[in-house]
């Protein structure tokens, strides 16, 4: 083969790879994009499948998945000066408990549960639905930025409602919201 075919083949070859990664990038800036801040999805989270929060008795429980119910996931900091926040949350909690289509969670972001049992008799947060962040790394892929922060899930992981800060608790604010949400709600929003 002379030099000069030999050349041009290989500067076809080049061209060639870079024009399917041009289109393979244009491909993707065409997708309809994400939120700036979160994901919509619990599934669709960069986490390996694996997003795990800490039960009171050492076990773990992975987020990722089809919760199946309305997820409400409540993340707060338990040194923080807002317990009253906690409160609402806990009252709103009990309150729709025997709905079995709706779940509540409370995810503190604390290096230990040393005195969130007390903490959780005091603001009534049943220990069954306490939840440890150790070091914030799941809140972090859930996209929480400031606490408190609530996430609202449908029933097939997608993100309905992010609340950043203290939110209205009252159950005519929450109650409505999370009856739309039981029907889900589209991808993009």
């Amino acid at each position: 083969m002379k030099t000069a075919t030999r050349n041009r083949l290989i500067i076809a070859v080049v061209f060639l790879v870079a024009a399917a990664a041009i289109a393979y990038q244009m491909f993707f800036s065409l997708t309809p994009p994400r939120h700036a801040d979160h994901d919509h999805a619990i599934a669709a989270l960069n986490a390996g499948g694996f997003l795990w929060l800490e039960r009171p008795d050492g076990s773990r429980r992975n987020m990722v998945g089809r919760p199946e119910k309305v997820l409400v996931l409540h993340w707060f900091d338990p040194t923080g000066s807002n317990s009253s926040e906690q409160t609402r949350a806990a009252e709103f909690a009990s309150s729709i408990k025997s709905d079995p289509l709706v779940e509540v969670l409370f995810v503190a972001q604390a290096p230990s549960w040393d005195g969130l049992e007390d903490w959780a008799r005091n603001a009534g947060v049943p220990m069954n639905h306490l939840y440890l962040d150790k070091e914030g790394k799941t809140g972090e892929l859930f996209g929480v930025r400031r606490l408190p922060e609530t996430l609202f899930y449908d029933p097939s992981g997608l993100l309905a409602h992010q609340s950043r800060g203290p939110m209205s608790w009252s159950e005519a604010s929450v109650r409505p919201r999370i009856e739309t949400y039981k029907a889900g709600v589209e991808e993009i929003h």
